[in-house]
């Protein structure tokens, strides 16, 4: 038996991954390189943060302390402008939308698809497609933007809580690890995430539109699939049915779901 054609973007997500992952290992550089710069000289030993009294000739070293972790602040605020992650998200989302718009162009054999500019740019398409591309565009760029400001607020209070219980230098290079780790887990859960969701709305309205009125739910059959939608794999459903997919959600749309429809003509 031939293999079904996998509907889900793989490569799309993991390309967007790989962006994230990036970024945020670019802020972790940036607060590296501060902390190292600038909070050094109030550590003995590389390992323990001195006292007051051993700052006494410098009875500023909080406020100090303060500055440098709002320069880092800044310095991680720096790495990219909102307009650049912006156009990230929009080549991710393009790239998906564009996904599906191909998918169902090869599913259908569609001559009213016209091959040409819209093929190019699938925000073009439809007026309804493009206000909720443009729509999960603005809500994504706000995603990142959120990450950063948690990285950053997270972190800081890292770092405060490694000074109070007397940790140094190597103890901040840990939490800033370790807070990287966990952002870029957060990162990761974004990219399945919003693949999912945008891959099913944008399929969903090309298929209605092109007259699909029930689908197949697909799984991506891979140990990651959750019981349940294995369960739901192959099964039919009408778009729209409340009762119908996973409590009524599309295949793509629960989190981090990497399902897809697969339409019934």
């Amino acid at each position: 038996m031939a293999r079904r054609r996998n509907g889900y973007p793989l490569a799309l997500e993991r390309s967007f991954y790989r962006s994230l992952s990036k970024i945020i290992r670019g802020w972790s550089k940036a607060a590296q390189k501060r902390i190292n710069v600038h909070l050094r000289q109030y550590v003995k030993g590389g390992t323990q943060i001195l006292a007051d009294a051993d700052n006494s000739n410098d009875p500023m070293w909080t406020k100090y302390v303060q500055q440098a972790l709002d320069l880092m602040s800044a310095d991680i605020e720096a790495q990219q402008s909102d307009q650049d992650l912006e156009n990230l998200v929009t080549r991710f989302v393009i790239s998906v939308d564009n996904y599906s718009y191909n998918k169902v162009v090869h599913k259908k054999g569609i001559a009213t698809m016209k091959v040409g500019i819209n093929a190019l740019n699938p925000l073009k398409d439809d007026p309804k497609l493009r206000e909720y591309t443009w729509g999960k565009i603005v809500e994504d760029t706000n995603l990142i933007k959120s990450m950063r400001g948690r990285f950053i607020d997270q972190l800081k209070a890292d770092i405060y809580r490694n000074i109070n219980d007397g940790g140094g230098i190597s103890d901040m290079a840990h939490a800033i690890s370790k807070r990287t780790g966990m952002t870029l887990r957060h990162a990761d859960l974004i990219a399945t995430d919003q693949t999912g969701k945008i891959l099913a709305q944008v399929d969903k309205y090309r298929n209605v539109m092109t007259g699909s009125t029930r689908y197949v739910w697909r799984s991506m059959e891979d140990k990651r699939v959750r019981p349940k939608h294995r369960e739901l794999d192959g099964k039919e459903f009408k778009y729209d049915d409340p009762n119908g997919g996973d409590n009524g959600q599309l295949p793509g749309e629960p989190i981090r779901c990497r399902c897809y429809a697969d339409p019934i003509d």
